[in-house]
């Protein structure tokens, strides 16, 4: 019988690499993770809300808060009421995410741009469809959290 690496093998050990090459470009801005999260936060600065985020990451919501928390405690964002909500918090940026972010975003430019050399526009189309169509059939596999594992 022959050994089948997984395809999720595949993309953490491309996804490994590529948060190597981004913590060591982005070390002078004392992050090492969560830099697309933070550039999310920044482009939507005060439109935002923990969860409304987490929808978009499709994380849940005591992670979100972790991550809020340490972006937080690094003197990235803040928390800010929504007047039109005072049970909601709405994200802010502060001014050290507004110089580390331009920063974080040019990196992401620059390392997209050196993996995907000798690949053309047309082939990184595929790639991204054949991403999205796995993404699309595995969905219906994950258990529902509510049904309960036969025994």
């Amino acid at each position: 019988m022959q050994i089948v690496e997984p395809i999720s093998r595949k993309l953490i050990r491309l996804g490994k690499l590529y948060l190597n090459v981004l913590a060591r470009h982005t070390e002078h801005l004392d992050l090492k993770r969560y830099h697309f999260i933070l550039s999310l936060i920044y482009y939507h600065d005060g439109q935002l809300t923990q969860n409304a985020l987490a929808q978009i990451l499709d994380k849940d919501k005591s992670a979100m808060v972790s991550i809020i928390n340490l972006l937080s405690a690094k003197g990235f964002v803040y928390r800010d009421s929504n007047p039109h909500d005072k049970r909601e918090h709405l994200l802010r940026v502060t001014e050290k995410a507004k110089i580390a972010v331009p920063q974080i975003v040019e990196t992401f430019e620059h390392i997209n741009s050196d993996i995907t050399k000798g690949i053309t526009a047309r082939e990184m189309k595929i790639f991204e469809s054949v991403l999205q169509k796995m993404q699309l059939n595995i969905k219906p596999l994950q258990p529902n959290p509510n049904q309960k594992i036969a025994k």
